[in-house]
């Protein structure tokens, strides 16, 4: 197991972010952008390598998203949303996303193995994402996930759902 980190809501805005470890070396990068049809975010490797994939095929309340890795088709995701919790089924890779929205605390699960454990923690430069992930050939998808949590929640927010931070800032 390692830890990731990614800025806090660099995730799902367009343009690429850097995915760093806990010494801060680049590991990937993520690139894309989202809320259109057929819209892309892609993960490569700091080499440039294309590694994962993920593609919007559906609007709505629980739009759906397809799920590529090595440029093979591995599985669909679907969101369904309960209040406070989200519930995000990929069928494919069965995989179950489970998480708690307020506080941005996500696991992910393949039958009863923990593949990737997600929450927000403040860092001396900024909010980030933390991610630990199970297995070294699993961070790419795990990444187009947690960018899709990104993109979920930033359009929640963006819809009137507004939740307000304490945060300061040194110059």
């Amino acid at each position: 197991m390692r830890n990731l980190y990614a800025h806090r809501y660099r995730l799902s805005a367009q343009g690429a972010t850097k995915i760093v470890d806990e010494n801060s070396k680049a590991i990937y990068l993520v690139v894309g952008n989202w809320g259109r049809h057929q819209d892309v975010l892609s993960v490569y490797s700091i080499s440039g390598e294309l590694l994962a994939h993920i593609k919007q095929r559906g609007f709505g309340v629980f739009p759906k998203f397809e799920l590529f890795a090595n440029n093979q088709k591995v599985g669909i995701l679907r969101r369904i949303n309960f209040a406070s919790k989200d519930l995000i089924l990929i069928r494919g890779l069965n995989w179950i996303v489970t998480g708690n929205i307020p506080n941005f605390n996500y696991k992910i699960y393949q039958k009863k193995d923990l593949i990737m454990s997600l929450q927000e923690v403040l860092l001396a430069s900024g909010s980030f994402l933390e991610l630990t992930i199970s297995k070294k050939s699993k961070e790419p998808l795990c990444l187009c996930i947690v960018a899709i949590l990104d993109y979920f929640e930033n359009s929640t927010n963006k819809k009137g759902q507004f939740r307000y931070r304490f945060q300061i800032k040194y110059n």
